[in-house]
């Protein structure tokens, strides 16, 4: 097999990357620090630790130890610890579903009930499967999709008539926070709560969202790589000792082996990036979400708005199209002009774009580019072409913000 033609192709996909404007809520870019280990020789070799001398050995097994990985992983999860007001940290996942699998494996017992959310509320489509599979039972979590809040009297409800132990909030589609302080009043200190931070764990980090370890949540779980913009890896943070060291101990004993030693340098150093630059960053990114749903309400669109009065408290901006048109022509509309978006029908069953400021915003982009990137949008959706023009504002923000670089 002549593997140069495939190769050729995906080099050609790598450069119409660069072309898009990605406007997602599911995707980031590192900045060339975070980076800088992705493609070392170092991603072929395990990661044991420093050890004495660079020599690890845990009796009778030997390895090669990295001490100066080992010093970057101390400082990343004392300071995860700090922002996240957590006792412990497991920074080895290697996703977010992983991460989910970890969290639900380490604090639940075969047979348990969990509760999570319906995917027609916002919730995560892997959920359902995993459950199944590990041998868990499932109820789902009643929610106001009015008022954008769980039920938390009727959840108390359901978890007194099911016996359940536990509520996964793997919430994806999502304005404001989570009432996170009524449901753990409602259900009481025994159950846990695991709530699902991969959208909003940078602004959390930032300290502009919410925090779920000070109002609720036992249990952190989250990928790596939206707000908070590192590479595609998975962390968990657990709020109490006693819980995280039971969970700590089965994860790193059985739940993976490697920890992906590039991906892991990779998570430590976005970490200190958040530490040092994360609530400007978070700020400006809260910031862009209103400003560009403010510039699309001005040309007369349809947004969904928070529960607290903005259009949006996180990265997610909810565009709904259904009065546009159809959204396969739409988004044929904006993928020629090098928009690169979202469409879903989850949160109450219109169609919508789940637009996402955290990467533009990354790029150093403020309220002049949301009404720039409002009007391309505006004039894709009319059928003007309009690449060249994207392209070239696309081209213009090379740099990473917030960052080391």
């Amino acid at each position: 097999m002549n593997i140069q033609p495939i190769l050729s192709q995906i080099k050609q996909e790598e450069a119409r990357n660069e072309e898009f404007l990605h406007l997602t809520s599911n995707e980031a870019q590192m900045s060339k620090t975070a980076r800088m280990f992705l493609g070392s020789k170092l991603s072929e070799r395990y990661f044991f630790g420093g050890g004495e001398g660079s020599k690890v050995d845990m009796g009778p097994f030997t390895a090669i130890g990295f001490p100066g990985i080992e010093e970057l992983i101390n400082e990343a999860e004392a300071a995860a610890k700090e922002m996240l007001h957590a006792d412990s940290v497991n920074l080895n996942c290697l996703s977010g579903v992983h991460a989910m699998m970890c969290s639900l494996l380490s604090t639940t017992e075969a047979g348990d009930v969990v509760m999570t959310v319906k995917i027609a509320d916002g919730g995560h489509f892997a959920t359902a499967g995993i459950l199944e599979r590990i041998g868990r039972k499932q109820v789902f979590a009643e929610f106001d999709h009015k008022n954008l809040r769980f039920e938390a009297d009727k959840i108390a409800q359901i978890f007194q008539e099911t016996g359940a132990t536990a509520f996964y909030m793997d919430v994806s589609y999502y304005l404001n926070p989570h009432n996170l302080k009524e449901l753990r009043q409602a259900l009481g200190d025994e159950v846990i709560i695991i709530y699902d931070a991969s959208h909003t764990m940078g602004l959390i980090m930032g300290g502009v969202f919410q925090s779920p370890l000070t109002e609720g949540a036992d249990v952190i779980s989250a990928n790596t790589h939206k707000t908070f913009p590192g590479p595609q890896k998975g962390m968990i943070a657990f709020r109490d000792k006693k819980l995280g060291d039971k969970a700590n101990g089965i994860i790193n004993s059985c739940l993976y082996s490697s920890p992906h030693t590039h991906h892991l340098i990779a998570l430590a150093t976005t970490i200190l990036e958040i530490k040092k630059f994360g609530r400007e960053y978070a700020l400006q990114v809260v910031q862009n979400s209103n400003d560009l749903a403010q510039a699309l309400v001005g040309l007369g669109y349809e947004i969904r708005k928070a529960n607290t009065g903005n259009y949006s408290e996180n990265h997610q901006v909810h565009l709904f199209t259904e009065e546009v048109g159809a959204y396969k022509k739409l988004y044929a509309q904006l993928f020629d002009n090098r928009l690169g978006v979202n469409f879903d029908k989850s949160l109450g069953g219109r169609i919508f774009i789940r637009l996402g400021t955290q990467e533009v915003t990354r790029r150093g982009m403020k309220v002049v580019e949301m009404q720039q990137i409002a009007e391309f949008l505006d004039r894709s959706f009319k059928g003007d072409h309009i690449r060249n023009e994207v392209m070239k504002f696309n081209s213009r923000f090379g740099k990473i913000y917030y960052s080391f670089d």
